[in-house]
């Protein structure tokens, strides 16, 4: 659910540190503290340090697969294969749509065909040219079963539009039929969980099995042990795009070459990284490392949104009175500053703060107001009966927010319990909505449909649906066929002010994104979609 599965521990420990030098694995145990080996020290001294140019970035996991958006795939996955693949559009930082392969696309009147026409001189990493053929052989290999596609349902109408038929007019022309007007065709195209990735048939053997990715990006895949770490090298025929960099989209220059190391644990990344044998790493913000000339923070918000849940079948909660008064006691700029060290602001909205349709409107949420509590506990009849706030220390902002909103609530007059579960107990209780409230968090949607999408619906039908309100739901579906900014953020804009109306949950913030990078590397930026991109990265 949540984007942040990083395991963290603090005080000494000891951690078996797996780190591949110059591809060769080697294992070692490190006793370090929190703040990591004193400057000069390597975290396991029989290692050597890193190729002088060469990135090395820390992954909690290893990728379970090479193939684009297989349902195998990891977070690992993604990163290392966002900077291998590329699809017919990008996501820009904004999270919009910006071109890549294709330099531009038409779209029908009636909404349901697609036409986009391919850059010039582009090559696969093999060396031959991009044409739409290719474009073709790659949809449809990713439609097929055996792929394990993830996002096959997306394309097939079984979740949401059917591609009807892709068609090649000529080498630099492809066309897309749809069964429908959809407005979130593109943006499906780029999910950074399943891109489109575009593929040359060379990735796979004659009897049509995986071999490697043959794409078009920056990076090629050129070396994988299993369990220990993945190797990009720079495709030095690769053409970067003339627009600024943005997210996925615009220019992109590989500089070096790059090694994902699996390190496990959290602890022992932060070891490796205060010893030179690693450049970058993700890092939670109940986690960080003290001020060091060594390294430095590079933080932007994410699209992830936490949220505290209610549940509006309750017979207490049932009454938006009683879940207003929630609200209203709570000072939620206060908590989220609190929960979050100050790295993330109180975004009450499910459009994401760093989203190109946030608006103003977005950002209007409530303002605690002790006295207008009271008056509403006293018209839903509240007599001091005792509310249940579930969590689980699987997740420490999770976990650190119900504590605060429990004692807020408490102060307030509203008698607020925490239940402790296990992280998996809380998942079930959230998708089958048994719960009364829930600090929970969802992990980032390519667009703020999606997330409504999410929310809204009948419990009957599905009970992990947080939002039961008709009338919201029919305004999101009007907006299917929809493509025009204007309208779609006017949309957006008004189903938030149902939302805070009816308060079916509290939106609080859009986790930070945190990236903790050495001092000898520069131009690693955040993104919205918690993605690492190391192009346009270079080191000293």
């Amino acid at each position: 659910m949540t984007g942040r599965g990083m395991r963290f521990c603090r005080g000494l420990l000891q951690t078996a540190v797996l780190l591949a030098a110059y591809g060769t694995a080697a294992v070692a145990l490190a006793t370090s503290s929190a703040a990591g080996p004193a400057s000069g020290q390597l975290a396991n001294p029989t290692l050597t340090q890193p190729a002088a140019h060469e990135i090395r970035v820390a992954e909690g996991d290893d990728t379970p697969t090479s193939i684009p958006g297989n349902v195998a795939r990891n977070t690992a996955t993604d990163n290392i294969l966002g900077n291998v693949v590329e699809s017919l559009v990008a996501l820009r930082a904004d999270l919009s749509v910006g071109p890549m392969l294709a330099d531009s696309w038409d779209i029908a009147p009636d909404g349901k065909t697609y036409t986009f026409h391919l850059r010039h001189g582009v090559l696969f990493h093999n060396g031959a040219p991009v044409t739409s053929a290719e474009v073709k052989w790659s949809f449809q290999f990713l439609m097929k079963r055996s792929t394990g596609f993830e996002c096959r349902s997306v394309f097939d109408g079984s979740r949401g539009v059917k591609v009807l038929a892709v068609r090649t007019p000529d080498p630099y022309t492809v066309v897309f039929e749809l069964d429908r007007p959809y407005a979130l065709f593109l943006k499906q195209m780029v999910d950074p969980r399943c891109p489109l990735a575009v593929l040359h048939p060379s990735s796979v053997d004659s009897d049509g099995n995986w071999l490697k990715p043959v794409a078009t990006g920056p990076y090629v895949f050129a070396d994988w042990k299993r369990g220990q770490y993945v190797l990009l090298k720079p495709f030095p025929q690769y053409r970067p795009r003339a627009e600024a960099s943005s997210g996925l989209a615009g220019a992109k220059v590989a500089y070096a070459d790059v090694r994902f190391v699996v390190i496990p644990d959290e602890a022992a990344q932060k070891s490796a990284l205060a010893a030179g044998q690693i450049d970058a790493m993700a890092i939670s913000e109940n986690s960080l490392l003290p001020p060091d000339p060594r390294w430095h923070l590079v933080e932007g918000p994410s699209a992830d949104p936490a949220v505290l849940l209610m549940q509006n079948r309750d017979p207490l909660l049932a009454d938006v009175r009683m879940r207003r008064a929630i609200a209203l006691a709570l000072d939620l700029p206060g908590i989220v500053n609190a929960v979050t060290d100050g790295h993330a602001h109180y975004n009450p909205s499910l459009v994401p703060v760093a989203n190109k349709l946030f608006s103003p409107i977005d950002a209007t949420g409530y303002t605690k107001n002790l006295a207008e509590v009271k008056t509403l506990l006293a018209q839903a009849g509240y007599h001091g009966q005792t509310l249940k706030l579930e969590t689980s220390r699987r997740f420490e902002h999770m976990y650190t927010l119900a504590v605060y909103v429990q004692s807020l609530l408490t102060t307030a007059g509203i008698r607020t319990e925490l239940d402790i579960v296990e992280w998996g107990k809380q998942v079930s209780d959230f998708r089958s909505g048994h719960f009364q409230m829930m600090s929970f968090g969802y992990s980032a949607r390519i667009d703020p449909a999606l997330m409504f999408g999410d929310v809204l619906g009948d419990k009957s039908k599905t009970p992990m649906a947080q939002w039961e309100n008709p009338a919201a739901l029919d305004l999101l579906h009007s907006l299917q066929g929809v493509t025009d900014e204007t309208t779609r953020k006017q949309t957006f804009e008004r189903l938030h002010q149902m939302m805070i109306a009816d308060v079916p949950l509290l939106g609080m913030y859009n986790t930070p994104d945190l990236i903790l990078v050495s001092s000898r590397l520069h131009g690693l930026t955040t993104w919205p979609m918690r993605r690492l991109r190391l192009f346009n990265v270079s080191k000293d």
